[in-house]
This record gives C-alpha cells, sequence and structure tokens, in this order.
C-alpha cells in the first residue's frame, strides 16, 4: 500500500471518526448529520450496471450515489471506494461499474480500492483474523466447512462480501490463485451456495429491507429546500414542483 493511500485513510478514520474500522459505514454516518457536518450528499439509487460514482455539487459538496441492488458487503465496499476516490482524487467525477471494485489494472481505481480495503478491514484486523485461521487449521482442505463458517463471521463483522473476506485471508496464505477452487469446495461441504448456507438477506438483494431501497434522505433534504424557496417567494410552485419531480422527491 502506497503512503498517499495509508495517509487518506487515517485522515478519512480522522474526518468520520472511525475507530478500528466502521463496519456498516452508512450505519456509521447516519450516526450524524452528515450532510452538513461532512458537507456530503448520499444517494441509493438503481443504476443498472454501476456500483457507484462520485460527483461534486455546490460548494464542494460530495455526491456520492451507491447501487441498491447489489449485497450489503459490496454496498459498503463501494461506498468506501468512492470515499477513497473524494480523499484521494477529490474533484474528479467517476463511475464505478462492478468489474473495477476490489481488482482493476487502472491506477485510480486500484487506489480507491486500497483505500476501501484498509478502512473497512485494516491489515492488523487482517493479520489476527488469519493467524486464528493457522491456529484452527482452516486452510486445510478437510475443513472447508469450518473455514466458510469462520469467513461468514468475519463478513458480518466488517459487513463485506464474502469473495471479498475470503480472497483476503487466501492472499494472505499465499494461495489467491486458488479463490474459484476454495470457493466451490467451501460451498460443497457446506451443501449449497454461501446465500443458502447463511444470512441470505446479508448476501441476496432482498427489497423488502431498508438497506436494498432507495435512501430517501437526500430527496426529503432537496424537497425541504425547495418548499422554503416557494413559501419565500423565490421560486414559484409549479416550478418547485417541476424540480421535484424531476430530481425523485415526493410532492405533496
Amino acid at each position: 500500500m502506497t503512503r498517499n493511500v495509508l495517509e487518506a485513510v487515517n485522515k478519512v478514520r480522522e474526518f468520520f471518526e472511525i475507530e478500528g474500522f466502521p463496519g456498516d459505514f452508512f450505519a456509521q454516518l447516519e450516526k450524524v448529520d452528515y450532510i452538513n457536518k461532512y458537507n456530503l450528499l448520499l444517494f441509493k439509487e438503481d443504476i443498472d450496471k454501476l456500483s457507484g460514482f462520485i460527483g461534486y455539487g455546490a460548494n464542494d459538496m460530495a455526491v456520492i450515489c451507491v447501487n441498491y441492488k447489489r449485497s450489503q458487503g459490496h454496498q459498503n465496499f463501494t461506498l468506501a471506494h468512492e470515499v477513497g476516490h473524494w480523499f484521494l482524487h477529490k474533484g474528479k467525477s467517476i463511475s464505478d461499474d462492478d468489474s473495477v471494485l476490489g481488482y482493476s489494472s487502472d491506477r485510480v481505481e486500484q487506489e480507491a480500492n486500497e483505500f476501501a480495503g484498509e478502512l473497512l478491514y485494516p491489515e492488523e484486523y487482517l493479520v489476527r483474523d488469519y493467524y486464528v485461521a493457522i491456529e484452527q487449521d482452516l486452510f486445510l482442505t478437510g475443513n472447508r466447512a469450518q473455514f466458510g463458517r469462520y469467513v461468514n463471521e468475519l463478513c458480518h463483522k466488517y459487513c463485506l462480501s464474502f469473495e471479498m473476506v475470503l480472497r483476503r485471508l487466501l492472499y494472505k496464505n499465499k494461495q489467491g490463485n486458488q479463490y474459484r477452487k476454495v470457493r466451490k469446495e467451501i460451498e460443497k461441504a457446506l451443501g449449497g451456495k454461501v446465500s443458502e448456507s447463511f444470512d441470505r438477506d446479508f448476501y441476496a438483494v432482498n427489497e423488502d429491507l431498508s438497506q436494498y431501497q432507495k435512501f430517501m434522505k437526500p430527496y426529503k433534504e432537496l424537497q425541504q429546500k425547495v418548499d422554503y424557496l416557494v413559501e419565500n417567494g423565490k421560486i414559484g410552485k409549479a416550478t418547485g414542483e417541476s424540480i421535484k419531480l424531476r430530481n425523485g422527491a415526493e410532492i405533496d
């Protein structure tokens, strides 16, 4: 990891007051009025093949959108990845499809991936978890089911995808190129896919749950600001309703 990435991670931990790791980064942000405190507008939208994107609004406000039609761990990594762009490549609007998250040959995307990985799953915790796996012989072929259960625990702890956690442990064990093989062996030992063996709502999209729905907070913020402008005669009611409709806010 390069020094500038590590410095950016440390800045973000201080900026967002993160001790250790954030876990569910969305939940961390929801504890405060992040729009005004951090000058950040956060959306969740269905953006097709994109995992997320970052842009900039008035007064240098960072605008981050995350695709809610992805697993919880995927969404969490996307948010951290976009925050990485914010602190490492500020002012540059970037759209990220699924293929660049986690692994990319592009330097800018590599930096954002390294940033997200270290923020959500710091190296010191990875080393600790790796040695637990070593002590329990979890890398042995005969212990694939136990290994799968251990990875699942870590996924919930750090709010990351099964693939992300498994890959990091395997890379630490110098087995990075065996991910597909080990994943298949784990699922065979468990008797089904990860989403069938563990918490399905964590690994598969369920739009009945709030984490897999449109994020309404920015729209409510927009609605309040438009209503204020209408009430104070800055814009007409029809104009206000048009702005709301165009931007997805609810019209009273």
